[in-house]
């Protein structure tokens, strides 16, 4: 018999008394009913809901109301700390469950870590690193999480960040003086305890694949599981089953053996030695790897490269010998020997040529091109799905795969492929939101050719009039940093306009002085494509510059075509266009978050209405409709602006 969740959700619910801007949704009902006899049944069941759905609350209710134990996985931080700290506290109150939230090692403070760096800065005599660290050990008074996100906007990768955080390569456990009231063992103990925890995709990942075994203590009790932000998991998943070398595990194994060192008593010269020309090598390696164009195959059959490979794995191999000896005098020096055991065969491994058609192998350089810092070596399997399906098909869980964004031309089969699914329940719930009335869709015509610097100098130029027409806010998407930087110079020009730039200021302050500024122009790239919410904006134009297919050179889409073209398929229809697709709905969906939202979207790529794939880009947003015509889309921004002002 189907539980009855309509009265959560009606104009006498307590969602609607405590709900500043609650509406009645009949699909947010819907949606509830299907969890709820998905959960009853124990059964996966994959949900995609439109925006406006109320997906969140929609899940939240069955899931609190059926006193199970939950892990609750958001693709972001962000979304954790908005489900922890409003929306489950929100409607918890009718259920008291109890709730817990756990984060990566990288979010909390390991105060074994800031005392020994703050000693090593301190001798290095480096203020301006000393004057951060001496904030972060000020706040660690106060704090009752160790939670960063207190204190440091931790998306903008602060420096002071790795030298107050741990790694599982550089956590002393319970040999450390701090043990008992670390904030990430704390943090575990209270999700181990609560009937609900909130993770992210990554925490959950090293769950299932026992990875960190003081996580992978959560899962074994959960009896459901509900992946938000569902369409994040592939590509989550394709990272966490690879391997990752990079140039700053290198440096911060050397880091920390000088520091244990030091701590000790500072008469090791021939270790500190090794650990200097460690680094020294690792510097020249960062900058062969960018004097040689290519992919990494190129780059590791290059002579000078291979030359100074086998120096680093020379330096290794001494500092194995002299750690060896050195691991008797500390625990810190111990656990120093055990990384560099382990990166031998790392370093050996991701530095080799050839390998596993099944994984792609490829090199990112970290820095600016001017001057690169450093870099991280990756492996990856070509189809996640054949490391995750087999696992969460061993367990007794009900699997929720929710999103707004999982359907291609309205079929689940892409992102059921991706998971490795078949047998799973499965509920599509269109927005509520009239698009045909809210949105016009303006495709201007005769740009030039895609992906070229005169492309976006001209679509640009397409737009500005838009643009300053209305009084509203704009939103810049574009598909490459190169185009976002263009784009930018060229605004510097256009004096009587107010714009931002991704990258000019922290995320969070980014989008605030969005909010605030009138009539701004915020430019933005793929880290803005989804889970940026800037409802309440006054946002009455986006734009995005071109149809987000893959770039042919990422060595991940380049491994999967070829996987799929030698099973005889093709890599375009049945890899490339879904996952343009899943995208452009993703950023599409910036522009209308409530019911009163109206906006013209302008997309700067004909082949969406030109090509004949364009017809299933087309059917993946929703039904609106679309124009070539520069004069109607100047007449709808009038419309709405109009009714706007009433």
């Amino acid at each position: 018999m189907k539980e009855d969740d309509s009265h959560f959700f009606d104009e006498t619910s307590h969602l609607a008394a405590d709900l500043q801007d609650f509406r009645f949704r009949p699909g947010q009902v819907e949606m509830a009913s299907f969890v709820s006899n998905a959960i009853r049944r124990s059964r996966h069941a994959i949900i995609e809901a439109g925006t406006g759905t109320g997906k969140t609350f929609a899940y939240l209710m069955p899931v609190l109301r059926s006193k199970k134990k939950v892990i609750i996985s958001t693709g972001t931080k962000n979304l954790q700390d908005q489900l922890f700290s409003k929306d489950i506290p929100l409607v918890n109150n009718q259920f008291g469950v109890k709730v817990a939230i756990l984060k990566g090692r990288a979010n909390y403070l390991c105060r074994d870590r800031l005392l020994k760096n703050i000693k090593m800065i301190g001798h290095e005599h480096d203020a301006t690193v000393l004057q951060g660290l001496s904030e972060v050990q000020q706040w660690s008074a106060r704090t009752r999480t160790g939670d960063l996100t207190e204190l440091i906007d931790h998306s903008e990768m602060n420096s002071i960040v790795p030298m107050v955080t741990s790694t599982t390569d550089n956590c002393l456990g319970q040999d450390c003086d701090h043990y008992d009231n670390c904030p990430v063992y704390v943090a575990r103990r209270r999700a181990q305890e609560a009937d609900l925890v909130v993770v992210n995709h990554h925490l959950l990942l090293a769950d299932i694949g026992l990875k960190e075994l003081d996580v992978a203590q959560l899962l074994p009790s959960a009896e459901v599981v509900v992946v938000d932000e569902a369409h994040q998991l592939p590509d989550v998943a394709r990272q966490f089953f690879g391997e990752r070398l990079s140039s700053r595990q290198l440096r911060e194994l050397s880091g920390d053996t000088k520091r244990e060192q030091l701590v000790v008593s500072n008469d090791d010269p021939g270790l500190v030695e090794c650990c200097d020309m460690l680094e020294s090598a690792i510097g020249r390696l960062t900058q062969s790897f960018a004097q040689v164009s290519g992919d990494l195959e190129r780059k590791l059959a290059d002579g000078a490269v291979q030359e100074i490979i086998e120096e680093i794995d020379l330096l290794l191999s001494d500092l194995v010998r002299f750690l060896k000896t050195a691991s008797q005098r500390s625990v810190g020096l111990e656990h120093c020997y055990a990384r560099v055991l382990n990166l031998v065969d790392v370093f050996a491994t991701m530095t080799s040529v050839g390998g596993n058609e099944a994984y792609a192998h490829w090199i990112e350089m970290t820095g600016s091109p001017s001057k690169y810092s450093g870099f991280v070596i990756q492996r990856a399997p070509v189809q996640a799905s054949q490391e995750l399906a087999p696992i969460i098909e061993k367990t007794s869980q009900s699997w929720l795969f929710v999103s707004a964004t999982l359907t291609v031309n309205k079929s689940f089969e892409h992102y059921k492929s991706a998971i490795g699914f078949q047998d799973i329940d499965e509920c599509r719930l269109q927005s509520p939101f009239d698009f045909v009335s809210q949105v016009l869709s303006f495709v201007p015509l005769g740009l030039p050719a895609i992906g070229t610097d005169e492309h976006t100098q001209a679509l640009l130029r397409r737009v500005l009039p838009l643009i300053r027409q209305h009084s509203g806010r704009s939103f810049m998407l574009f598909t490459s940093h190169r185009a976002l930087q263009l784009a930018s110079r060229l605004l510097q020009h256009e004096h009587d306009l107010t714009f931002l730039t991704q990258g000019s200021m922290p995320k969070k302050v980014l989008l605030q002085k969005f909010t605030e500024l009138p009539k701004c122009i915020l430019l933005a790239t793929q880290s803005f494509w989804e889970g940026v919410d800037v409802r309440g904006a006054d946002l009455r134009l986006l734009v995005i510059d071109k149809l987000p297919f893959s770039s042919p050179d990422n060595a991940i889409f380049k491994a999967q075509s070829k996987a799929v073209e030698a099973q005889g398929d093709n890599a375009f229809r049945s890899l490339a266009l879904p996952e343009a697709a899943i995208t452009l709905k993703q950023g599409f969906g910036r522009l209308i978050r409530q019911e009163t939202d109206a906006g013209l979207f302008v997309l700067g790529d004909a082949r969406i209405i030109e090509k004949s794939y364009g017809g299933v880009l087309r059917a993946s947003l929703p039904e609106m409709k679309w124009t070539s015509s520069f004069d109607e889309a100047q007449e709808f921004l009038e419309k709405i602006s109009i009714t706007s002002s009433k």
